[in-house]
């Protein structure tokens, strides 16, 4: 009775989210839902069926309690320092060389439309990935305040998205960041530290659930996406999907990225098994991916 159960609940699952949990999955579904059992005090999955159909906010928590959101501050050293010394110099770069062709064109394009930058995290987990990002982005940038940035990290998990808000990390969590990082981003406390507010307000966080995008739907709390992202990190997120999911999801973040935009995966994720037109940024010795359709930044603005 219980293995018809566990396979209701697996396929309420794959619906609301796209998370895949077959084959030996299957085993860490059942542990993981028994661990919830137990702390409802319900006594099978029969009974936890019957809960979550009739429980308000048990969907949100179920799929807190099924995803895993193991991070850490600069996770992944080598696309860190890829981004910060070859990426954002060339982004500003060509920003500057576009912001002076600018000035000869017949309808004048203000330069805060062109020195805009839109980065996603997209399985922010508890706000390392972005946070890392911004502090990434504040070092490599000349001048940070002439630019528009935006980081959008989302995550399915709620109880993450709430550590993310608040930007408090204890000092266990901040080993990887650098010295002088600690000094100009965070506020030191006695446990631990939180992310200064010039930090925190680049990063907007979201619900997000990756179904929705892949289904062609707008980002929460937007109309439609009229801008796409020039920076896409979505690292450790793509292993949760079956294969068919995988490439709809590598097909989806394609769709976000503006021409010659660059997507960061995981280091268990290559797109080799995906039909795909992204090109691989072999110099960067890690998993970096650039969409090669180049278009040219005024005259599409």
């Amino acid at each position: 009775m219980d293995d018809a159960y566990l396979d209701k609940i697996r396929e309420f699952v794959s619906q609301r989210s796209r998370l895949s949990f077959s084959g030996r999955k299957r085993e860490l579904l059942r542990h993981r839902l028994e661990k919830r059992l137990e702390k409802l005090g319900l006594a099978d999955l029969a009974a936890y069926w019957d809960y979550l159909k009739q429980t308000s906010g048990e969907e949100a928590r179920l799929l807190d309690c099924l995803t895993t959101n193991e991070t850490f501050f600069f996770r992944n050293q080598d696309q860190f320092s890829h981004l910060r010394n070859v990426i954002i110099p060339g982004i500003e770069t060509l920003r500057g060389m576009d912001v002076v062709r600018s000035w000869g064109a017949s309808s004048r394009v203000p330069p805060s439309s062109i020195m805009k930058l839109r980065i996603l995290s997209a399985g922010c987990s508890t706000g390392e990935e972005p946070y890392s990002i911004a502090m990434t982005l504040l070092e490599s940038l000349r001048y940070p305040k002439a630019w528009n940035l935006e980081i959008i990290a989302g995550d399915l998990n709620e109880s993450c998205l709430k550590t993310a808000a608040e930007g408090y990390y204890e000092k266990e969590k901040l080993k990887n960041i650098p010295e002088h990082y600690l000094d100009k981003y965070m506020q030191q406390e006695t446990d631990g530290a939180v992310i200064r507010e010039e930090v925190k307000k680049m990063v907007s966080i979201i619900h997000l659930n990756l179904d929705g995008l892949m289904k062609g739907g707008p980002f929460p709390g937007y109309v439609s996406l009229s801008e796409p992202f020039d920076i896409i990190f979505c690292r450790n997120v793509m292993i949760y999907f079956s294969a068919s999911c995988q490439q709809k999801l590598v097909d989806t973040l394609h769709r976000l990225l503006v021409p010659g935009g660059y997507l960061f995966t995981g280091d268990a994720e290559p797109l080799h098994l995906f039909d795909h037109t992204f090109e691989t940024i072999k110099c960067a010795r890690c998993l970096i991916y650039k969409k090669t359709e180049m278009t040219n930044y005024v005259e599409a603005l």
